[in-house]
């Protein structure tokens, strides 16, 4: 599994958000995601997360879902982060 990366931003080349729904839903018209920023505190159930020299942080505990129009696809995560990420998501439900 490897989670997408998106951007909200019009013409951003840097990726905001990262997609953690199950691909098998793909054709609804919104998608699950948590925001990637630079510069926020890391947490028990936040992930780092390195991408072309930076260091960005994932908070699946601020999941959302947002319509696809307003999504650009920007690539995908490595197969060890995105396991990670959904192991904190998936404990966030379990509580």
């Amino acid at each position: 599994m490897r989670l997408p990366l998106f951007s909200s931003v019009p013409r951003g080349d840097t990726p905001n958000l990262i997609g953690i729904q199950d691909e098998a839903i793909t054709n609804i018209p919104t998608v699950l995601v948590c925001p990637l920023r630079a510069g926020l505190k890391l947490t028990p159930v936040r992930v780092e997360v390195h991408r072309n020299g930076k260091s960005l942080i994932a908070c699946p505990e601020l999941s959302r879902p947002i319509h696809r129009s307003g999504l650009r696809y920007l690539g995908r995560l490595d197969t060890d982060v995105s396991r990670e990420l959904m192991e904190r998501f998936r404990a966030l439900l379990a509580h």
